[in-house]
């Protein structure tokens, strides 16, 4: 009996180490602990993307323009200026990307970019509910017309986080009988631009607008621990979409010429020990909370929303599957979740400590993930068939510019075996970003840029480390350059 009792004890270490080996071989693969010249692994310079891909940088208006030419409008971010900033940190005039544009645009040609996403400064153009200032207008349409020029292709957020005051006060997406506002600048802003302008994006990363708002109050209204109201912001923000969607191809004088998409940003939640049925319960219901109710919603039309404490929320609207010509995917990274009774929320976000690849940590709270960006693609392929990707963010925070290079070897690599290996429809990838900017409640102090900026001078310096990116540019245009001729 004794030894039956050894048999099947041995047999089961087995078979459990079998299933974590199975586990962990598909979370994190086997990279060469940096040096990715010896190439024993992994050739990260094996990549290959598609003729017509675009290469571009993203923005957002708040973090690198400045105020422009007038006095600076109010919004709900300069309200929670200074004092819910790291060291009490102000945008101030951030970059001057209002004015420098196109100093970016030149320096953007000179990575090889042929695309810019950026968005729309609502506070700016609409600082009085109803009255857009024409000036404001009349600077986004010198940008596109220098990005025009440069041949760079547009892609136009409507929405990146900041909204008017005005819009603030009236309790914004909390309060459904505000959507009509925000849906009307939208149209209006595609009427205005849409002869110079074919990929918008509606919304970026509605969910990370309420986690930051309405969970742990670091973006406003700072909000904590109200799942009640982000379930219903998030409902708000979803239908707005599929009111925009449906608004600008009712409006569009050529609809099929104009790609419309939600920009969705995920952060995989996966359990700290896979055999740990709390770690895995949790995992799931923060992953089903944070990207899987989007996601069913865009698939089936079905928004269901369900969290302990908070009560469960449903609504539907079958118009929803078909309001994506594309969907923006902002990748970074993952957050491995460990069940702990002692914490408020009943667990932690704890990360890998040893020395391989994925316990390389980002100046962020969280590591270096690249498998995580090739997982969201083809979660995305197989979750939102038909429906083409754009990476419209991927980027590090790496003040010593010493993992930027890594970095982009293994995503990029991530990418090109999503898009070879997977079967994803990427059309193109969009780095975060092209200089330093306003980290919202980091300040300035987490450094994402290609470009280096002197916050005193505004002097921009390419980093060593960004190279590659342009490097990688470069040999994809030569490969379709030396097919042709």
């Amino acid at each position: 009996m004794f030894a039956f009792v050894i048999i099947l004890l041995s047999v089961a270490l087995i078979a459990i180490k079998w299933y974590l080996t199975r586990i962990y071989a598909s979370l994190y693969w086997c990279w060469d602990n940096g040096n990715e010249e010896k190439r024993i692994s992994i050739d990260t310079d094996d990549v290959s993307f598609p003729q017509s891909f675009l290469w571009g940088t993203a923005s957002a208006a708040y973090q690198c323009e400045g105020p422009g030419d007038k006095a600076p409008t109010k919004s709900n971010w300069s309200e929670w200026e200074p004092q819910h900033i790291k060291h009490g940190q102000q945008c101030g005039i951030a970059v001057d990307h209002y004015h420098r544009y196109k100093e970016d645009i030149e320096l953007m040609s000179t990575l090889g970019c042929n695309a810019y996403r950026f968005s729309l400064a609502w506070d700016k153009i609409e600082p009085v509910e109803g009255q857009y200032d024409q000036d404001v207008l009349a600077h986004y349409h010198d940008v596109l017309k220098e990005l025009h020029r440069q041949s760079i292709v547009p892609m136009v957020t409507f929405h990146h986080f900041v909204q008017p005051l005005w819009f603030e006060e009236r309790s914004s997406f909390l309060n459904s009988t505000n959507l009509s506002a925000f849906i009307r600048f939208s149209i209006d802003m595609f009427k205005e631009f849409q002869d110079e302008c074919h990929l918008w994006c509606t919304i970026n990363e509605p969910e990370v607008y309420v986690s930051g708002g309405y969970f742990t109050g670091i973006f406003p209204p700072g909000r904590k621990s109200q799942p009640n109201e982000a379930s219903l912001v998030l409902q708000n923000l979803l239908q707005a979409h599929v009111d925009i969607y449906d608004g600008i191809k009712a409006t569009a004088r050529q609809p099929d010429q104009h790609s419309i998409g939600i920009v969705k940003d995920i952060f995989q939640f996966d359990p700290y020990h896979p055999l740990n049925p709390l770690d895995v319960y949790i995992s799931r219901l923060l992953d089903y909370a944070m990207n899987g109710c989007i996601l069913d919603f865009f698939r089936t039309g079905s928004f269901k929303w369900k969290m302990p404490g908070s009560t469960p929320r449903t609504f539907t609207n079958p118009r929803a599957p078909h309001t994506n010509d594309f969907i923006g995917l902002n990748y970074y990274s993952h957050f491995l979740v460990r069940f702990n009774p002692f914490k408020p929320s009943s667990f932690e976000i704890v990360h890998r400590q040893d020395d391989s690849g994925p316990s390389l940590m980002t100046d962020m709270a969280y590591p270096l993930y690249p498998e995580g960006l090739y997982r969201a693609c083809v979660r995305l392929k197989d979750e939102l068939p038909r429906v083409p990707i754009y990476i419209t963010e991927n980027g590090i925070a790496d003040r010593c510019d010493d993992r930027r290079h890594l970095f982009l070897r293994r995503y990029l690599y991530a990418l090109s075996r999503a898009i070879n290996e997977a079967g994803c429809d990427v059309r193109g990838y969009f780095y975060w970003s092209l200089t330093d900017n306003f980290e919202w409640a980091e300040g300035y102090d987490m450094k994402f840029g290609l470009y280096d900026v002197n916050l005193q001078t505004q002097e921009r310096t390419l980093r060593d480390g960004a190279k590659y990116f342009q490097q990688v540019i470069q040999k994809h245009r030569a490969k379709y350059q030396k097919k042709i001729t």
